[in-house]
């Protein structure tokens, strides 16, 4: 896999996502076994904001021609990929998300370990 496959592979994982929890806040989170209040959609609706932000980021970066520009994206990316990774594990865990759960789990670890990928080793980077 490329790095330009890769940003975009996540960037648009990220913009469906936000869009998703935007225009339709209670559907997506029932589906995640959340109920629905007008806080989880608030709570929601900015979560989706934030997903469509950073989703066209990464989707952007993937023209981006400066190698530290990309790192600095990875190395951002990776982090928030991690530590929500943690967040939806436990959440997963303690029934607070229902089985829905680790399809969020496989994102995030997708994005994790392809931002540790692609930050490491030789000329993974090359290729911009």
């Amino acid at each position: 896999m490329t790095i330009k496959l890769f940003l975009s592979i996540i960037g648009a994982l990220g913009v469906l996502h936000g869009a998703a929890f935007i225009v339709a806040p209670d559907q997506v989170a029932s589906i995640y076994g959340l109920e629905n209040w007008p806080a989880v959609a608030l709570v929601s609706r900015l979560f989706g904001g934030a997903l469509l932000a950073w989703g066209a980021i990464l989707w952007l970066a993937k023209s981006f021609h400066e190698e530290a520009a990309v790192r600095a994206v990875l190395v951002s990316t990776g982090i928030a990929e991690a530590v929500s990774l943690c967040v939806v594990i436990a959440g997963t865990l303690e029934g607070t998300l229902n089985a829905m759960g680790w399809v969020a789990v496989l994102i995030y670890l997708f994005g994790a370990v392809g931002c540790g990928y692609f930050l490491t080793g030789p000329k993974r980077l090359a290729a911009l």
